[in-house]
């Protein structure tokens, strides 16, 4: 969902910097790796800038320095790096980055298509391009496309490289880059940089690492083909995941419940007042505080101030945030810990209780996650509709502390200066446990069930079996995170979801167009940081840090590898095809790293830009079948084009699919079935075509053709 805030549109006037070179000290002094003289961090990421650290798990530790890094305000100020360098390791689905002058991928490649187009290249016998696991010597799967953003020149096209699947945690991979060519065909000679190089100790040991895995593997590699070769360490589970699970499991202490992955609720409920009741339709609107537990040095938010997107009442304003807070961390530790000056805050919550429900039929839990920049009021849009009036589901929801409508000033501050990013990851973590103790306040028997709100005859009018999440667009980005940590919900449908906000960016409308607004939140960006070499260097050190805050970093135990102290859990990811907003590849990515089946029957063969729909993913739900205990990927398809093979967003052509599977008869029943049962079933041919909204008279199974005229779904 689209945020439309004055409060936006007031700060934009600071993205008016002027674009100034920042003449640095020589590169050797500053510590660039000097295999490639195109950029300091380039390649990227890379073992060069870590250190040896023995207490960490992968017995490393980042080690980057601000004058190695991008520069912001239009180039003059250097990005401080200091909380990138807590990492052991990389991000788990870092994008490698390495500049080649004059590269043709076709050429490279020797294919006409792009690579995204069939990502079992990678496994080819003379691959070009390969990422081995030091470990296991196998080969990772990928796709390589150059930049093509369309601020980015001929000749400042950086190479990437992006995980089909994520890497493996507190795992080294080598990279190398071998018989390149141009546009005319010719090879691309190594530089002398590299060449040099390759004589001594560490590249000359990572060349031939390589050599023996790819011998073990009984394909050629002639060392004197390779243009780069590097190696880099991906971060450890600890390292990720580590301050949130630590201020999960203390925050649940304090309620009195120290096991959380028994399924058990024990304990006390989060304390909670209400604050305004709103009787409308038969619906019940309920608005509140529950305290919370705060880990950050400082987190005031204001009463209700305004919404000028009027989406909501003068009644029902949203709050603003202290921008740029951080944890709370004692001295000598690096764990957060309870701000002994402010131990709570009154988080908010809204909940909606449906008319259908009843002492008798009792309505459905379901924690709900907000969309980007968003806040609570939406339990009360049409998202929930489908769920809360056809399928006796009561919707709560709390504000994503860190990227909730409150925190757009933070947001557009950090576009300005990445620098101040740390505070985003904090606050997000923060935001966890405010989902999770209102989850554990729905679920508890003394908490809003013991409220006379929430029953009937004295008998609650929701059901206490059960908590599950319904997330779309960032809930569903973040939702993957929360449902790595979550010990009450085990069951989540992520809405139009994805991973990987450095995959996204580019490729989303809501980056990359401004809408109503004067410029978009990647012009702010792009005018902080000039250099579109930087830029994506930027995006990729930022990711390191939005792995604590989305579900890239949590996606590895997800579901049946769970953390220490956490129960499993079951995800259905609902994508939107050619999705304008959240890019359909980085759900797939997301899908194949977390064991999710594939629904062979949402996804003919000729909607999909690749060859094999099914490349990567271990277990397929064939037309017909159902699973139970099972994870899936579910494609809704309103007929749009297929997506660009670039980083670039989609054409607008018909209209954007984003907000239709939440709104779908039929995705509503595979979310209910899911929620009650934990079977995911196929729903049957044509049922997942879904109507557009935009074509006048047509119910939701009578559409056939969309933006691409093609009638492919039968009438079901």
């Amino acid at each position: 969902m689209r945020a439309r805030s004055v409060v936006v549109a007031a700060l934009f006037i600071f993205a008016a910097v002027p674009s100034v070179a920042l003449s640095g000290p020589a590169e050797d002094a500053i510590g660039c790796d000097p295999i490639d003289p195109a950029g300091c961090l380039v390649p990227f990421p890379n073992d060069f800038f870590t250190v040896t650290d023995e207490t960490s798990e992968t017995g490393l530790r980042l080690n980057l320095n601000p004058l190695q890094g991008p520069r912001a305000l239009g180039g003059t100020k250097p990005v401080f790096i200091d909380e990138v360098n807590r990492n052991d390791g990389f991000s788990p689905g870092s994008m490698i980055l390495s500049f080649v002058p004059g590269l043709d991928l076709h050429r490279t490649w020797g294919e006409e298509l792009d690579h995204i187009s069939d990502l079992s290249w990678y496994a080819r016998a003379d691959a070009p391009l390969l990422v081995i696991n030091a470990k296991t010597g196998e080969r990772h799967p990928f796709w390589s496309e150059l930049d093509m953003h369309q601020e980015t020149g001929d000749e400042e096209r950086l190479l990437i490289m992006r995980p089909a699947v994520n890497f493996e945690e507190a795992t080294r991979y080598l990279v190398a880059l071998r018989s390149l060519k141009d546009a005319n065909g010719d090879g691309i000679p190594a530089g002398s940089p590299f060449t040099e190089a390759l004589g001594g100790e560490r590249i000359g040991r990572i060349a031939d690492e390589i050599e023996a895995a790819e011998g073990a593997r009984g394909n050629a590699f002639d060392q004197s083909d390779l243009y780069l070769a590097w190696e880099f360490t991906v971060a450890s589970a600890e390292n990720l995941a580590g301050r949130a699970l630590h201020i999960r499991d203390d925050a649940f202490s304090a309620l009195g419940d120290t096991d959380l992955a028994n399924g058990v609720v024990e304990g006390n409920a989060p304390a909670f007042r209400i604050d305004r009741v709103v009787e409308d339709g038969g619906q019940r609107f309920v608005h509140g505080t529950f305290d919370v537990p705060n880990y950050l040095i400082q987190h005031v938010q204001t009463d209700d101030l305004y919404d000028p997107t009027g989406q909501v009442t003068d009644e029902q304003l949203s709050p603003l945030y202290t921008p740029h807070s951080r944890f709370f961390i004692p001295p000598g530790s690096d764990m957060p810990a309870v701000n002994p000056v402010q131990p709570a805050f009154p988080a908010k919550f809204t909940c909606r209780i449906p008319s259908t429900a009843s002492a008798e039929d009792p309505a459905r839990l379901t924690l709900m996650g907000h969309g980007l920049l968003g806040q609570r009021y939406e339990v009360g849009w049409n998202s929930g509709n489908l769920l809360t009036n056809v399928y006796n589901s009561m919707y709560c929801g709390t504000e994503w502390v860190g990227m909730a409508f409150g925190d757009i000033p933070q947001a557009v501050s950090i576009l300005l200066d990445p620098s101040l990013f740390p505070s985003l990851s904090d606050r997000a973590q923060q935001g966890y446990v405010n989902f999770m103790y209102l989850g554990r306040l729905m679920l508890h028997p003394d908490g809003l069930a013991g409220d006379a709100l929430f029953q009937d005859g004295g008998e609650p009018l929701i059901d206490l079996t059960r908590l599950v999440y319904d997330g779309n667009s960032q809930g569903g980005i973040m939702g993957g995170a929360l449902a790595a940590l979550s010990p009450d919900a085990t069951r989540f449908t992520l809405g139009v979801p994805g991973m990987n906000y450095s995959t996204l960016l580019h490729r989303s409308v809501d980056w990359e167009e401004s809408g109503s607004l004067p410029v978009s939140y990647g012009d702010l960006y792009y005018a902080s940081i000039p250099d579109p070499k930087e830029r994506l260097i930027g995006m990729a050190l930022i990711q390191i840090l939005w792995d604590r805050a989305e579900a890239d970093g949590f996606a590895h135990h997800m579901t049946d590898d769970p953390y220490p102290n956490t129960p499993a859990h079951q995800v259905m990811l609902h994508v939107a095809y050619g999705d304008y907003q959240v890019a359909n590849v980085s759900a797939e990515v997301e899908a194949r790293t977390i064991g999710a089946h594939f629904v062979a029957q949402a996804m003919p063969a000729q909607r999909h830009w690749s060859a094999d729909p099914l490349f990567g993913f271990e277990n397929v739900l064939a037309s017909g079948e159902s699973c139970v205990g099972c994870s899936a990927l579910v494609y809704w398809d309103s007929g749009n084009l297929i997506p660009p093979n670039a980083n670039v967003p989609p054409d607008r052509v018909g209209s954007d699919p984003h907000e239709h599977p939440r709104r779908d008869i039929d995705s509503g029943w595979q979310r209910v079935s899911f929620f009650d049962t934990g079977w995911i079933h196929d729903t049957g041919p044509g049922s997942y075509c879904t109507n557009p909204f935009d074509e006048p008279g047509l119910g939701p199974r009578d559409w056939q053709g969309g933006a691409t005229g093609v009638a492919y779904c039968p009438n079901a």
